[in-house]
């Protein structure tokens, strides 16, 4: 009769293996699932349409920060939010020829003085009581000068896409290194994606 031990071993080994695997995989999904913020920016709705003589960007977008990001807001840290644009005309047969690329700074920072958010593009200056007003405001797009009328031909197919992002490369060098450090900056919407025919 063979001891137990002779049985247990081979067990225990077999046993310790899938343990490790279980560690292994459990460590390597871990820093992907912690990493990914709860915080982000979704593009509710993009159109492009013509305008007098332009093609012109209503867009409303839905912005979200994390704890430290407004912490920093409310301490007189300006966050640089940048909405990109790109349009592309559609080709059977070949790579999509790339048309435009466009983009935009928003700046948001808050005011100790009056207590109010403060909102900047090249569209103007607004103020807001609340941070949800404030983001909500940041997000909404409207007659974004985009192209002149000529630039889209009647009969062509064009693939417009457009996505919102904390620019991380506009914060102090010090906010660079703690965001490069931490993940905790991480701001960054999904391209949005839709057909544009003229």
């Amino acid at each position: 009769m063979k001891p137990a031990t002779a049985f247990f071993m081979p067990f225990c080994n077999v046993f310790s293996r899938a343990l490790i695997i279980l560690f292994w995989l459990f460590a390597a999904t871990t820093p992907a699932l912690a990493g990914k913020p709860e915080e982000s920016i979704t593009i509710q709705s993009a159109q492009l349409k013509q305008s007098g003589e332009n093609w012109v960007l209503n867009a409303e977008a839905s912005v979200k920060l994390n704890k430290t990001q407004e912490e920093a807001l409310k301490k007189g840290v300006t966050l640089h939010f940048v909405t990109d644009f790109e349009l592309e005309r559609v080709r059977s047969w070949w790579l999509n020829e790339s048309l435009i690329e466009a983009n935009r700074i928003g700046r948001l920072n808050y005011s100790p003085l009056t207590r109010r958010y403060q909102i900047e593009t090249t569209e103007g200056y607004k103020a807001f009581d609340t941070l949800p007003e404030a983001l909500a405001g940041l997000g909404l797009i409207e007659g974004w000068v985009i192209a002149p009328k000529k630039a889209l031909k009647q009969g062509e197919r064009y693939l417009a896409a457009m996505r919102m992002r904390l620019d991380l490369g506009l914060l102090s060098k010090p906010l660079q290194i703690n965001a490069l450090a931490t993940g905790k900056w991480d701001v960054e919407g999904d391209w949005h994606e839709w057909e544009v025919a003229p």
